[in-house]
């Protein structure tokens, strides 16, 4: 997963349930988009993935294709203290959400088939204003980067797995690293959340 920090240690994934719910909230909120982008490309769908670094959170929602090895990517990072008490994990993630959605809402808007077309081709070039360059971007008052690629991250995961599962003592440390972080949440996305209406802005 592309980071905008160099951590001092092994980043910790987010837990699954949360990442379940981040992928069902982009789901709902860009049905009407999907829908138009199923046109150009079978069966679209979103993966959501996420990890907690030394001074680092990063969530990266990818528009997925079944069948298809390419995929877009948007990325959002922010400084995190592990030691401060405010901004929490969540309200972090909350604010990443929302810039990751604010992006997808340029991408993905019904009413503009023809950028939905441009996002469905196998380069991204002809997007015009999309931050190919880690962007700050402001987000529930919160500083939060952004950038696009077309990575496809189920590809790297396929990669880990395999290394966990032959490797027991790579499988322990992992499975300890995600304990750590699932203990940093009390709480997933807000009810009835939704992504990509906040007032966050690109700088």
């Amino acid at each position: 997963m592309e980071h905008r920090k160099i951590s001092q240690s092994k980043p910790s994934p987010l837990p699954l349930d949360y990442l379940k719910m981040v992928t069902e909230v982009f789901t709902t909120n860009f049905d009407a988009g999907l829908k138009v982008y199923s046109q150009y490309r079978a069966e679209p769908y979103f993966e959501a993935q996420g990890e907690i670094a030394s001074g680092e959170i990063v969530l990266a929602v990818s528009l997925m294709n079944k069948n298809q090895l390419s995929a877009t990517t948007v990325y959002a990072s922010s400084d995190f203290d592990p030691k401060a008490s405010s901004p929490t994990v969540q309200d972090i993630l909350e604010a990443c959400i929302d810039a990751a959605g604010t992006l997808f809402g340029t991408l993905l808007a019904p009413e503009k088939p023809e950028k939905i077309a441009l996002l469905a081709d196998e380069s991204l070039s002809s997007l015009e204003n999309i931050p190919f360059l880690w962007t700050e971007f402001e987000s529930n008052k919160k500083r939060i980067f952004i950038k696009l690629d077309k990575s496809n991250l189920t590809l790297d995961n396929l990669t880990d797995k395999w290394l966990k599962e032959n490797d027991p003592k790579l499988k322990d440390q992992e499975a300890e690293e995600e304990r750590e972080t699932e203990n940093l949440f009390f709480t997933g996305p807000k009810p009835g959340g939704k992504s990509g209406t906040g007032s966050g802005h690109i700088h």
